[in-house]
């Protein structure tokens, strides 16, 4: 994450920047949160342990290799060998969840569905919706391959495919997924049906349109227009959390900032999409969907989850967590309105400030998860 916004003031090329981060910074995140929570989900725990490991350290190998090819010529084998190392993380993730889930949902399928999650329908809706996600991470990695290795069957296989397969398909499907369960979970409170049913289905819909078709009139744009249908539900459906309920936690101001920021970029993305934009649109796309919405959401989650409140050490304070949360998205806003307003120092600012809000939430949560194993 913090690599992440070094690289806006390094000025790399954006296409760049965007797969540096969800490689690097959204996906490793997405992932870990998965195996917090999909295990736990049918009441148990993770049955391969050694496994993340593992797809950690093959990931991140693959994931260095594939940046570096952005940025210079390298030799095509060595490039395919980094799709490969990255694969087989995604192979590693996939076996150890299916080792510990499938044999859970045969023994009892009803599992997932608890009779205290309300309203069922939604809680169904929003369980179901989990397993498609994970097949958007599946066919994303099947579209990298055939790309490395020019198997020109598959639809997707561009780089930016790649990327919206990933970033939409799964990391942001998860999110709305999960939060359909957790907003109720952590706040108590119901999002209207409605919206939930509106965020998962333009969710599922919109990024094999998407990635798919990119650039490609008209499921290109239809995907776009669905996609911003989707997400607008979504920022409903946690604006109603956030008015309604009577537990006001630091992670609500991460997951609230990031639904807006999402909003922002589907609605840039819309615009790009339709009638081509200006250059400076995309610019601002990235950044809020890549560092708004995908991670401000995810560190939200994350205080949740871990409440650093209640750690004993330096900063262990929820005002520390809220100012990490604070001066990101600040630094969203600077990278965001840069590009229109032509002032390259407040994007720098921007990246600055993203900086030091990642240093500070790298720093206060990994002291919290260092007392949550020592004790």
């Amino acid at each position: 994450m913090i690599g992440l916004q070094a690289t806006y003031l390094l000025d790399w090329p954006i296409r760049v920047i965007g797969l540096f981060g969800l490689l690097g910074a959204v996906l490793p995140m997405t992932f870990g949160m998965a195996y917090l929570l999909l295990p736990a989900y049918v009441g148990t725990t993770l049955a391969t342990p050694r496994l993340p490991g593992v797809h950690l350290v093959v990931s991140y190998a693959g994931a260095a290799v594939l940046v570096a090819g952005q940025l210079a010529t390298l030799p095509r084998l060595l490039v395919v060998a980094g799709a490969t190392l990255w694969s087989f993380g995604v192979v590693c993730f996939l076996g150890a969840l299916g080792r510990t889930i499938v044999p859970s949902l045969r023994a009892n399928p009803s599992v997932v569905i608890r009779s205290k999650d309300h309203p069922q329908r939604s809680t169904r809706a929003a369980t179901a919706v989990v397993p498609i996600a994970v097949l958007y991470l599946a066919v994303g990695t099947v579209a990298l391959l055939a790309r490395m290795y020019s198997v020109p069957t598959v639809s997707g296989t561009t780089i930016p495919g790649v990327v919206h397969y990933y970033a939409v398909g799964f990391a942001a499907l998860l999110i709305v997924s999960l939060g359909a369960r957790l907003l109720i979970g952590f706040f108590h409170v119901v999002p209207p049906r409605p919206l939930t049913w509106g965020a998962l289905g333009g969710g599922v819909v919109a990024p094999a349109l998407i990635a798919g078709s990119f650039w490609a009139w008209p499921l290109f744009q239809a995907g776009a227009v669905i996609l911003a249908f989707g997400m607008l539900c979504y920022l409903g459906m946690v604006a109603i959390v956030a008015v309604r309920t009577d537990r006001r936690r630091v992670g609500l101001a991460g997951v609230l900032g990031g639904a807006f920021a999402g909003a922002g970029g589907v609605l840039v993305a819309v615009t790009v999409a339709i009638d081509g934009g200006a250059a400076w649109l995309i610019e601002a796309h990235v950044p809020l969907v890549l560092d708004g919405f995908l991670l401000l959401t995810i560190i939200g989650y994350a205080y949740e989850f871990f409440p650093i409140g209640t750690g004993q050490f330096t900063g262990a304070s929820d005002r520390v967590g809220l100012a990490t949360i604070l001066i990101l998205g600040a630094g969203v806003v600077l990278r965001a309105i840069e590009p229109l307003l032509g002032v390259p120092v407040a994007g720098d600012i921007g990246a600055t400030l993203g900086i030091v809000g990642t240093s500070v939430y790298a720093y206060v949560l990994t002291r919290r998860l260092a007392g949550i194993h020592a004790s």
